[in-house]
């Protein structure tokens, strides 16, 4: 599409990431990560690190340190994160503006869905002082994380707007993320997808299919409410990039 600046669209929900979408942790993690790898010789933490962003931490450990794979320790470990490694974060660029104008709203239109854990995720909302929505997926609440669609499908039909199969059309819900295996994930659960260019390129935002791409949040704005269509309207001042079928949804 030809960046015809601003562009606006309503929607009925709208479902959030947090690592490297409202909050920039990847040098936090990447340091846990190493501090990890370091009584395992047989542990690439520089592997890791590539690999799974956007997994579960557990997933993680599930995979390349199947010995230590117990849930429980896997939420104990990134507890510590924020504490330990916090200084290294930093929020994503007019994310809590956002996050904020979203609270301001007279009706929950937003939800958190993670793959973080509950205790890190909700550290790192209070690391930048943003009230938690009500909706708020961790991956102490999935059975599948992303790539799968569970957390975003618990999301979306927390807020009441579950996948209509014969009308997909009935309800848009949009899902803000950085990363290919929650860019996946949202597509599997019927949502169109704002790719924030913090962690990969655009060029690469484009090829796993998101449908419009903003460099941070703080070319976003929050229109508003309308009660009578039950939508939250986002106002795109600038972009990187938006797919031409984005103004007909």
């Amino acid at each position: 599409m030809p960046l015809s600046k601003p562009l606006s669209f309503k929607v009925n929900a709208a479902l959030f990431d947090v690592d490297g979408t409202i909050i920039i942790s990847q040098p936090a993690i990447a340091a846990f990560w190493r501090d990890f790898g370091k009584d395992k010789p047989y542990f690439d933490a520089e592997h890791v690190i590539h690999e799974s962003h956007g997994w579960r931490t557990y997933d993680a450990i599930a995979k390349f340190a199947p010995d230590f794979a117990d849930e429980d320790y896997a939420t104990q470990l990134e507890a510590e994160i924020p504490e330990k490694y916090g200084e290294h974060s930093i929020e994503v660029p007019g994310a809590v503006k956002l996050c904020n104008d979203l609270n301001a709203l007279p009706k929950e239109k937003w939800a958190v869905a993670t793959s973080g854990t509950r205790p890190m995720a909700s550290k790192w909302f209070e690391h930048l002082g943003i009230a938690k929505p009500k909706y708020f997926i961790t991956a102490n609440d999935v059975k599948q994380g992303k790539p799968f669609p569970e957390p975003y499908i618990k999301g979306r039909d927390g807020l009441g707007f579950p996948i209509n199969e014969k009308d997909p059309s009935k309800s848009k819900v949009i899902v803000f993320e950085d990363a290919p295996a929650g860019i996946a994930a949202g597509k599997a659960a019927g949502c169109k997808i704002v790719g924030i260019a913090t962690t990969f390129d655009l060029d690469f935002l484009k090829e796993k299919g998101c449908d419009i791409i903003v460099k941070n949040h703080e070319s976003i704005r929050v229109g508003g409410y309308d009660p009578k269509t039950d939508e939250v309207e986002f106002i795109f001042d600038d972009y990187l990039y938006a797919k031409d079928d984005l103004l007909q949804w």
